[in-house]
């Protein structure tokens, strides 16, 4: 387990003692432990954790302490993380694409009993390294159409519904057994495309003839960007145990959820310092598109932001522009797409903080042009937009 962190009150507390110069993750506990009783309370079957979302070892303990007992892990060095930061935790291997000899150290190293494909050939390719068991569940990903709003899986895996009865029946015949999973794809608005989803693994299941261990509803809930128009969680659930009642009815199987982004975004914050201001226009700061940005540069979404001058929280007395944000490196890339409302006099060595920013932030870094250093801090108050300025 890591060591005692040094907790701040706020975000004003932490730059009054620290002062960071470099990209900083400012991380809540409470703010995770609050997301995850949410979804804990919410849906009706077994919680996971898509570690893809944010790998981070404070996450994985959080989690596993609060009581989440299996992980879905897409790689081997995420299952090591897995082994060595929630010890005893179950893991799913739902990244379709995966070599035998990844498989055989996932069942052999890592004890994974649960794995995912999207095609017939990877069912002989897992058959070719695990034998067929009862005890091994494996998991046909299929698709049924692309969700209104959403970040689309559906182009790289999946199959179609007749695709899907086929590699079910082969998976049953081989002696494993059978599941299904979907993924609406990442921050999905379209609560439909769940109930579209599992109205589709029912047909499967029926055409089949096939009872399914369990059914797994992947992730894609939304977090609450400024720019989300997302209906609230509750909703989601609610859409959800509608959708397996009216599709299933009593023969319905155990049902499995990977949140990633809901469950993390609001834990942390990133505060950035200003490097440069150029012509009330632009700003520079410490970290872009090949960091901890990455995912607002290519994603359709806008996080909440806020300045400070000091520890205050600078606005200029009501004074903003729009302003466009570069990163640091050397590359014209490195530039996000949206305008950012903030003060019009923001300045060298003020600090930028965008809120919601747990999810695929820290999974995304690199060390380009040498901008490899981010550190880590640990605030009760984590920021979440409550007093954004709008967007332009």
């Amino acid at each position: 387990m890591s060591e005692p962190k040094t907790v701040y009150p706020s975000t004003s507390a932490l730059i009054a003692a620290e002062a960071p110069d470099f990209p900083s993750f400012l991380f809540s506990e409470r703010e995770l432990v609050k997301a995850k009783k949410v979804f804990k309370k919410g849906f009706d079957g077994l919680l996971t954790y898509a570690v893809k979302c944010n790998p981070s070892p404070h996450i994985i303990e959080v989690l596993h302490r609060e009581g989440l007992k299996a992980f879905d892990v897409a790689s081997n060095t995420e299952m090591a993380l897995i082994q060595k930061y929630a010890p005893g935790a179950v893991m799913h291997y739902n990244n379709p694409i995966k070599s035998r000899r990844e498989i055989e150290r996932a069942y052999e190293e890592f004890g994974v009993r649960s794995f995912t494909i999207d095609h017939p050939a990877q069912l002989d390719q897992l058959a070719a390294v695990v034998a067929p068991s009862r005890d091994v569940e494996v998991t046909t990903r299929f698709k049924a159409g692309k969700a209104l709003k959403s970040y689309d899986f559906g182009t790289k895996f999946g199959v179609l519904e007749q695709g899907a009865v086929e590699i079910t029946q082969m998976v049953s015949q081989m002696g494993y057994a059978p599941s299904l999973c979907f993924h609406v794809g990442s921050q999905c608005e379209d609560a439909y495309a769940y109930e579209r989803h599992i109205a589709a693994a029912a047909r499967i299941a029926s055409e089949s003839n096939i009872e399914l261990k369990r059914l797994n509803i992947g992730g894609g809930f939304p977090a609450p960007y400024p720019t989300s128009s997302a209906p609230p969680m509750d909703y989601y659930f609610d859409t959800i145990r509608t959708a397996v009642e009216d599709n299933f009815g009593k023969s319905a199987p155990e049902l499995i959820a990977e949140p990633g982004r809901a469950m993390v975004t609001s834990s942390t914050s990133l505060l950035l310092r200003v490097k440069h201001q150029r012509g009330g226009l632009s700003v520079y700061v410490n970290d872009g598109a090949y960091g901890a940005l990455m995912e607002v540069k290519f994603m359709d979404f806008t996080p909440p932001v806020r300045v400070w001058r000091g520890a205050r929280v600078h606005d200029n007395d009501g004074q903003f522009e729009g302003f466009t944000i570069f990163g640091p490196t050397c590359d014209s890339y490195d530039v996000l797409p949206q305008t950012f409302m903030l003060p019009s006099d923001i300045d060298e060595d003020d600090w930028i903080e965008f809120g919601l920013m747990g999810a695929y932030t820290q999974a995304s870094l690199t060390p380009f042009n040498g901008f490899d250093r981010r550190d880590q801090y640990w605030v009760d108050e984590v920021y979440t937009g409550k007093d954004v300025a709008p967007a332009e």
